[in-house]
């Protein structure tokens, strides 16, 4: 019973923190948090040591690594700047903008991790808007929702659905056929929802009118007023004229691991080894050809999120070591030994939780109370703690990063007003969601 009760305090504390963020005078954020119960585990006795160790899953940690550095190496290869002026040479009018604002960010979303995306995305986002003379909010809230949505479609698009993909064994091919669907069908929603939010603000600014322009003057003209003055659009376009052979290499890399993972049930390699042979393949080219350095990809990749798993694993070992599991599991109607919660039931109670600590804490404790061989819990599992993040902005890790990286370049994103947004469109594509793995799948 004292270990429990140890366990139980820890688990409290931790996911308090988690929860909160941080304290009025102790700053500590997430993975700090999460470290701090890991360390409080084990100095009191609650893991052992060796367990510990081995309570942490690999093949999540190198899945991720692999994957940020392919994303570190497209960006310092200038793919992100590539991208963003495609979609505002294609932008005939400001609802065009808004679509494909969505529909970029959700795809690059669903091929690596929404967290970088939104973080590349942004300031190019608000400098953008600034030269359409648009309210950059609109777009900045419809990049972090699509962000998450796009996301929902794949095995790599968050660190959830990693985690939830290589725990229940479901292959990356299954994973998207059923969720690629489904992501598909909520960003229509969302982007009906958005235009009908945000109609006025969108229906103005000078899209037009630039559209006109490069008709007459040609693109390059229009591109060079885009970057005129502004340091890091400048180095963007320069980066992406200077590194053409590496940003050749990193999409033919990123490609090929996309297709082993498609094959990966067929060559029966684990999608975590492909992610990381096609990172370190991608570590080893590209300083051949052009002049970024190995550091510097390593230095794109999260760090914080790899020690945020890291203590996580070592807290819910704890949790399930010391018996706190069980006590958990026989309070959440569904999930006693034995019993198999309902679709309509863990997605409601996903949906909760992962706005109340995030999805990430929620999914791994969520995760020990579930059945390997129920894949549709599974899958429900992931898309509810993804869509259910859109609620707030503290909902999930990428509207958080919109909001911080738009407040230090001047834009407020107000809590309330995303709220009043985020929560109607996070609850339209809950339901959806629902639906189709109900009824579709």
């Amino acid at each position: 019973m004292g270990t429990l009760l140890i366990a139980l305090a820890i688990f409290l504390v931790t996911y308090a923190l988690i929860s909160i963020r941080r304290f009025p005078k102790v700053k500590i954020d997430r993975p700090a948090a999460a470290l701090v119960g890991a360390a409080l585990m084990i100095a009191l006795g609650v893991v052992e040591p060796e367990k510990a160790i081995g309570a942490i899953h690999l093949d999540i940690i190198i899945l991720l690594v692999g994957m940020m550095i392919l994303v570190a190496g497209l960006e310092l290869c200038g793919f992100f700047e590539w991208v963003s002026l495609r979609m505002i040479k294609y932008s005939k009018d400001q609802f065009t903008f808004l679509v494909l604002t969505m529909v970029v960010t959700g795809s690059l979303s669903a091929l690596v991790l929404n967290d970088t995306i939104v973080l590349l995305f942004t300031p190019i986002i608000i400098r953008t808007c600034r030269l359409l003379k648009s309210n950059p909010v609109p777009y900045l809230v419809a990049e972090a929702l699509a962000a998450n949505i796009g996301s929902v479609a794949t095995v790599v698009g968050n660190p959830q659905n990693a985690f939830i993909a290589t725990k229940a064994g479901i292959s990356f091919v299954d994973f998207s056929a059923r969720l690629v669907p489904v992501s598909i069908v909520c960003m229509l929603v969302a982007i009906a929802m958005m235009y009908l939010f945000y109609r006025k603000d969108i229906e103005k600014g000078a899209a037009q009118e630039f559209r006109r322009k490069i008709l007459k003057d040609g693109w390059k003209a229009f591109e060079d007023e885009l970057v005129k003055g502004d340091a890091a659009t400048t180095s963007g376009i320069k980066k992406l004229k200077d590194r053409k052979a590496g940003l050749y290499a990193l999409t033919g890399i990123t490609a090929l691991t996309f297709l082993a993972f498609i094959l990966s049930h067929v060559l029966g390699t684990p999608i975590a080894v492909i992610a990381f042979i096609g990172g370190v393949t991608a570590l080893f080219v590209v300083p051949l050809i052009t002049d970024v350095k190995a550091k510097e990809m390593l230095a794109g990749v999260d760090w914080s999120i790899i020690l945020f798993f890291v203590g996580l694993f070592i807290v819910i070992e704890g949790v399930k070591d010391s018996m706190l599991l069980d006590e958990i599991r026989s309070g959440f109607p569904g999930f006693q030994d034995g019993s198999i919660p309902s679709l309509e039931w863990l997605t409601a109670l996903s949906a909760f939780m992962s706005n109340l600590v995030s999805n990430v804490p929620a999914v791994m404790l969520l995760s020990e109370m579930i059945p390997i061989s129920q894949t549709d819990l599974w899958l429900a599992l992931a898309a509810s703690s993804t869509l259910a993040g859109n609620a707030t902005i503290l909902g999930a890790a990428a509207n958080v990063i919109v909001a911080e990286k738009a407040e230090g370049m001047g834009v407020q994103i107000n809590f309330w007003k995303f709220t009043l947004v985020g929560f109607p469109i996070a609850m339209a594509t809950l339901f959806v969601s629902t639906i189709m793995l109900l009824w579709l799948f």
